[in-house]
């Protein structure tokens, strides 16, 4: 620092700033520098709202080359949605700013959403003589708000169904049991189902979930090395409630398989198998090589699990055959069922 700046006063130091400042204000370069490279889309409109000037960023905003394209055009009908815009007019002529979300086109690209700050530019006479539009892309913010929403709501529904599935899984099983210890004992086993089926939904990080991951992990705690299931049939993405209710499905069906059917012998296999051609899902499970199956005298919950599973929940078609050879489950369910569950 020089001798010379160390013994000014601090009011010449102002002043020289503030002299430097104004100069900055009137220099051309300096301003068209500060345009050019502005990440910001910097309009001027005259009180018409017919745009007058336009900034290099907001020409990149609009896919725009030639700023004689849109110089004398309205600006309201950048707007998908003009009446925010045209309120953010009237305030800036009243001489206040204002700020609004608007969504646009582009001229070669999808359409963004922008915040925008009209505010007025004061003239000789003191009053607004020019408006001056500073625009951002939020496009970005708005989806992460928008997909935030999603998830909120989901997890809402996820907690209603799962809530309602306990309830019922509760209260028909303590129903039915013939002692409290065996009731308790088949709640637990239902709802740590049920919990295994909401941890693979959460571990999918997204509302969708695997038909084949579902079937897997529900299977898993009955199956063996080697397999004595075979799962044939190319993956389905499941809705949330969808997910939940062929999980608990397949639970009562590999629980019934292991007290009674074919995976209560060693040689005992289990054959899953689905498609998804035309508007319906048909998934089939079927048993062999188990002890000679007979038809049950009465229905219990475990049966009636599976028919609510399918035909309640799902509003699909569920048979259940008790052939000597193994028990026989096909089902049919509309996709639109395991796609959205919300009614």
């Amino acid at each position: 620092m020089s001798d010379e700046r160390i013994f000014r006063s601090p009011e010449q130091l102002r002043a020289e700033l503030a002299q430097r400042h104004a100069e900055l204000l009137t220099d051309a370069e300096f301003i068209r520098g500060i345009l050019a490279n502005s990440t910001e889309a910097i309009q001027v409109l005259d009180l018409d709202g017919r745009i007058e000037f336009v900034s290099a960023g907001a020409l990149r905003a609009m896919g725009v080359d030639d700023p004689t394209a849109i110089i004398g055009t309205s600006w309201l009908s950048l707007w998908r949605e003009q009446a925010p815009g045209a309120a953010a007019l009237a305030r800036a002529k009243g001489g206040e700013t204002d700020v609004f979300e608007g969504e646009r086109d582009t001229a070669d690209g999808p359409p963004s959403w922008w915040e925008a700050s009209v505010s007025p530019i004061v003239g000789a006479s003191g009053g607004p003589a020019r408006l001056l539009v500073i625009a951002r892309d939020v496009s970005e913010r708005k989806r992460a708000r928008e997909a935030q929403q999603v998830m909120i709501q989901e997890l809402h529904h996820r907690v209603k169904n799962i809530l309602a599935m306990v309830m019922a899984v509760t209260s028909q099983t303590l129903a039915r049991a013939p002692s409290v210890a065996e009731g308790r004992l088949a709640v637990e086993e239902r709802l740590m189902a049920l919990a295994e089926a909401t941890n693979l939904l959460r571990e999918g990080g997204s509302i969708d979930a695997s038909l084949r991951r579902i079937i897997e992990r529900a299977i898993a705690p009955y199956d063996a090395e080697p397999s004595r299931f075979s799962l044939a049939g190319d993956d389905v993405p499941l809705s949330s409630q969808a997910a939940l209710a062929i999980a608990m499905a397949f639970h009562e069906l590999c629980t019934n398989a292991t007290k009674h059917g074919s995976l209560s012998a060693k040689e005992g296999r289990v054959d899953v198998a689905w498609s998804n051609g035309g508007a319906k899902l048909a998934l089939r499970w079927q048993e062999r090589g188990g002890p000679p199956v007979r038809a049950p005298t009465r229905r219990g919950f475990g049966t009636r699990v599976i028919e609510a599973s399918f035909r309640d929940q799902l509003r699909g078609t569920v048979e259940l055959a008790f052939a000597p050879s193994g028990l026989v489950c096909a089902t049919e369910v509309p996709f639109v069922s395991l796609r959205d569950q919300r009614r």
